[in-house]
């Protein structure tokens, strides 16, 4: 056993050596073709110099992605201490009671892992916070796991037209192991105390999208949905221990841009202090609804209360409070330890369906009380109908990267014979399934919406026909006037001032008179659909059928002549 171990602990070395000499060549091409210089080598932007490092190198050419940061971080969220490790650690046997340790500095963390053999016998979880190249190179360069696992946790997700040049795709289904590593996308809800501007924002610290909620009636638009990644990589020793390593972002505490408003000059910039300092953020009602199954009254006062401030708090909660709820055996296995995060994860998304789920109704209640605001209305379909699709499209990615099927079935006997709290398919499938259902809600709404707004400019166009038709009933009045002057061509005698100007006028008013008779009797007579529907007192048979139709319909009035026929 104990030449097992001393093979171990050469292993880092040697593998160490050999990347340096595999990178050397690789670094020397790579600069020669991409054109970076020798200040800035590959993989600087994730890792502090060293072995690590090197590794990164080496693994360039076939993965192009790590040759350079997301063009999102301009302003380098990555800096060297920019970050917070807990280590939770607890024997390899029995029911684990994890003790935690602090590194907020990588000397620290360091040291640690320069008295840590690799042959250990414990049960070890390394929560980091944040991405710092001096915590990477360390952690890395100790477990030599694959750099995609930073990298992708590095990647931000941003709706936009333009297509940046990295990309942050799952790489090919055969190539994923969720038992020894998975990286998931999910949403967390956070309310602000003042009403925000429905515009684009990023978290400043990790630049992931905060997209803000649109206001309903009476509802002030304080609700962000801001995204979030999590990852997870597992390692068994000769010893029956593991190590687990998990990132996770840190929390929201500032928004950018910063909220905007008609400031200019020296009160801008004491604006945007100012609006750091009172703009907070909390859980959306307080957080979500936790999954631990209720406790006996007995050992509920024993365990401290959910925090809910970040992923990294509410595990540390999980794994030090509620760590035996699962069975003992369960614990030889890493994969033990993954069951919180992929519980809070559900948690998260099952939050985010509910609140998608309230939001829809509230539209639907608008369409069908009144036809206001359609403009509005139909800007915050298309942003819930979107949304459902990137939703979608994570929880796809989230089921592939965990090993479940795609189907989105809910209701095999088999599986509800045997579910139990810990059961994270069957809510990552319920998930999957809810979003499909708001996404097809959402489109079906907008489809309405549609047909309400075509019905609503027939309408519009139908009102401009019965003004035009006015016009043209008013213009009949004229029309004789204008015949009768040019009949008798207003001369001799017929002209103004003249012996027979009388003849005009009761020739002109008789004309008008019969022109409004038969104006009223053809507008009397013919219906919407232009058939012939008028009968005198003695029923004579002009044409057709005399017989009243079977469910003859009100026909409108004109406006021209105020009354209803049928």
């Amino acid at each position: 056993m104990a030449s097992n171990g001393s093979s171990v602990e050469m292993r880092p070395v040697t593998e160490a050596s050999k990347i340096e000499k595999v990178s050397a060549t690789t670094s020397r091409t790579l600069t020669t073709s991409s054109g970076l210089s020798e200040e800035e080598p590959i993989g600087s932007w994730l890792c502090a110099e060293g072995p690590y490092r090197k590794y990164i190198e080496a693994l360039s050419g076939s993965n192009p992605g790590l040759k350079k940061s997301d063009p999102n971080n301009k302003d380098q969220p990555l800096k060297n201490g920019n970050a917070l490790v807990i280590l939770l650690d607890a024997p390899a046997t029995g029911q684990p009671e994890f003790t935690s340790t602090e590194f907020r500095n990588e000397k620290d963390l360091r040291s640690h892992f320069q008295d840590t053999t690799h042959n250990h016998n414990r049960r070890r979880i390394y929560l980091m916070e944040g991405l710092a190249p001096d915590y990477i190179s360390i952690i890395g360069g100790h477990f030599f796991m694959e750099p995609t696992f930073f990298q992708r946790q590095e990647r931000t997700c941003v709706w936009s037209n333009d297509f940046t040049p990295v990309s942050d795709a799952l790489p090919q289904p055969s190539l994923l192991d969720p038992e020894k590593s998975f990286h998931l996308q999910y949403c967390e809800l956070r309310q602000f105390n003042k009403e925000l501007e429905n515009r684009y924002y990023f978290c400043e610290r990790t630049r992931r999208h905060v997209g803000m909620t649109a206001s309903r009636q009476q509802e002030k638009s304080t609700i962000g949905i801001l995204r979030r990644k999590v990852s997870w990589w597992c390692r068994k020793t000769d010893s029956e221990g593991w190590d687990v390593v998990i990132l996770c972002d840190p929390q929201l505490l500032h928004l950018s841009p910063s909220p905007r408003k008609n400031v200019r000059g020296e009160d801008k910039l004491r604006f945007i202090k100012n609006s750091r300092e009172e703009l907070k953020n909390v859980p959306f009602q307080e957080g979500y609804v936790d999954f631990i199954p209720p406790l006996p009254h007995d050992k509920i006062l024993s365990k401290k209360g959910h925090p809910h401030t970040s992923m990294l708090r509410d595990l540390l909660h999980y794994y030090q409070q509620h760590s035996d709820m699962l069975p003992q055996e369960d614990w030889k296995s890493p994969n033990t330890s993954a069951v919180f995060l992929k519980k809070t994860v559900a948690a998260h998304y099952l939050q985010l369906v509910d609140y998608i789920k309230v939001m829809l109704p509230s539209l639907e209640l608008r369409l069908t009380t009144a036809w206001v605001e359609e403009q509005d209305q139909w800007e915050s379909l298309q942003t819930i109908s979107r949304r459902c699709g990137n939703y979608r499209d994570d929880i796809e990615d989230t089921l592939l990267s965990l090993g479940y099927p795609l189907d989105g079935q809910l209701n095999s006997s088999s599986k509800m014979l045997t579910s139990s709290w810990s059961d994270c398919e069957k809510d990552f499938q319920y998930v999957y399934f809810r979003l499909k259902l708001l996404k097809e809600r959402a489109d079906n709404l907008m489809q309405a919406m549609t047909g309400l707004a075509s019905i609503a400019g027939n309408r519009q166009n139908l009102e401009e026909a019965k003004r035009v038709k006015r016009l043209n009933l008013l213009a009949l009045l004229f029309i004789p006037l204008a015949y009768t002057s040019s009949l008798f061509s207003m001369q001799d005698n017929y002209a103004p001032n003249k012996g027979d100007f009388w003849v005009y006028w009761v020739s002109a008013i008789g004309v008008v008179a019969f022109t409004a008779a038969v104006t009223w009797i053809l507008d009397s007579a013919l219906d919407d659909e232009a058939q012939w529907t008028w009968r005198p007192l003695w029923h004579l048979k002009f044409w057709g059928n005399s017989k009243p139709k079977p469910g003859t319909v009100k026909k409108k009035a004109t406006g021209f002549y105020d009354h209803v026929r049928r």
